[in-house]
């Protein structure tokens, strides 16, 4: 029969799994439906209140309050609060928190723009032990943390663009939570720390944001069961890491002319797959990468010193099983072009005689030093199978056609090579 209603047949915990699907603010509605519906929504396990508008009223503050005093479920999976709006006076997120960690949260994301007052997480937050991915996104969300906090089960957690009350509160947090796996950590300029420690033997990813200038402030890292890591901080003292022997994985984007020593980027020299992003590759030249096995390097160069293509190689004589080469030449920031220096080295670095696959160049200027580089690279590299150029974007395309013709003339050792052009 056509009329027939189906859905309302199906069993209770057929028809939770099904809401726990759809955003919280379409469950509820689904009360009007029958008598069935009426109280179905109230027992589902995921709890989502999303609203991204930039300017909106206290209704999904409403809302999440309102289904949170029906709501009847004795363990809540998760509990998502993102909302892009300041919210009113009257709104009590404290309570909304509270309300998920008392009924056994496993998953809980409080995901808000600053507001006019300080947010104080309740105090069973720190405490809880059902707790398994804690995300916190708020610019005056305070991290009060006890003096014996205790997270037992949390895996992931993510601090973003929080408040500390003074330099230990985010070291009490990490010590105690034991089981600790994944950790996101994005910084503001005010909140309240100059030293960020990590020191979490069980922590297997870490990513770390700092995009905006701040003096003084530093990361100390000593983690030695990291397996990926990522490190954006432009202008930050990152001389403190060490104890990676087991890296697999690493971005690091740094803006720096010139490290003082490789002590930070040799701290990376186990590492497999590596994006490195510096003014000159010249700073790890003399690092031993013996498992590094692809590496994309972006080299921003600017007018005040010049660029040298030597330090490539020399990287490349410390790579030795390195398959994969990406190189960006960032030389489009400059508005006189930088000089290159490049002279022919005396013997070839292993990884192209016997184990380059691919080869990749973006923002190719076929400078006569490039085109230099580039001849040796192929000239050398046996076991070549692609090699792939993007021309520079302010080039006219008969330029980047006669510059892929001139590529393509050049000798490849291995015969069976592709050479490619990237379209931009």
């Amino acid at each position: 029969m056509s009329g027939e209603d189906r859905i309302s047949a199906l069993h209770d915990d057929l028809l939770l799994k099904i809401l726990s699907e759809i955003p919280t603010k379409d469950v509820v509605t689904t009360m009007v439906l029958s008598k069935r519906w009426r109280f179905v929504w109230t027992k589902v396990h995921k709890l989502e209140y999303k609203d991204t508008r930039k300017e909106g009223n206290s209704r999904v503050w409403w809302l999440i309050e309102k289904s949170l005093q029906l709501h009847k479920a004795t363990v809540l999976e998760s509990l998502h609060i993102q909302v892009e709006h300041q919210f009113c006076d009257d709104a009590d997120v404290g309570k909304c928190v509270s309300y998920a960690v008392d009924h056994n949260v496993r998953e809980l994301a409080l995901i808000i723009p600053p507001q006019p007052m300080i947010l104080l997480l309740p105090s069973n937050v720190y405490t809880s032990k059902t707790l398994v991915k804690l995300t916190l996104s708020c610019r005056t969300l305070f991290i009060d943390v006890p003096s014996l906090p205790c997270l037992p089960s949390l895996q992931r957690l993510a601090l973003l663009n929080v408040v500390y009350k003074d330099e230990n509160s985010h070291v009490r947090l990490l010590s105690n939570c034991p089981a600790l796996r994944h950790l996101e950590v994005q910084r503001n300029k005010s909140d309240n720390v100059t030293s960020f420690i990590v020191k979490v033997p069980s922590l297997k990813s870490f990513r770390y944001t700092q995009h905006k200038r701040a003096s003084g402030r530093s990361l100390v890292l000593d983690s030695p069961g990291l397996r990926r890591l990522t490190l954006i901080d432009p202008h930050g003292d990152l001389d403190s890491i060490q104890n990676m022997p087991h890296l697999d994985w690493a971005h690091v984007f740094l803006i720096i002319p010139y490290p003082k020593d490789d002590k930070f980027l040799r701290s990376f020299s186990s590492v497999k797959v590596l994006r490195l992003s510096l003014r000159n590759v010249e700073c790890c030249s003399t690092i031993k990468f013996s498992r590094l096995m692809k590496v994309t390097l972006h080299l921003c160069c600017f007018d005040d010193f010049m660029c040298s293509l030597e330090p490539l190689l020399l990287f490349l004589h410390n790579s030795p099983i390195l398959k994969v080469l990406e190189i960006n030449y960032d030389v489009a920031l400059c508005s006189n072009g930088v000089p290159l220096s490049w002279n022919r080295p005396s013997s070839v670095p292993v990884c192209l005689l016997s184990h380059l696959e691919i080869f990749v160049w973006k923002e190719f200027a076929g400078r006569r030093q490039e085109r230099a580089f580039v001849a040796y690279i192929l000239a050398n590299s046996k076991r070549l199978k692609t090699a792939v150029f993007s021309p520079t974007y302010n080039l006219y395309e008969k330029e980047k056609e006669k510059m892929m013709e001139l590529l393509k003339s050049m000798y490849r050792a291995s015969a069976s090579s592709q050479l490619l052009r990237l379209l931009n």
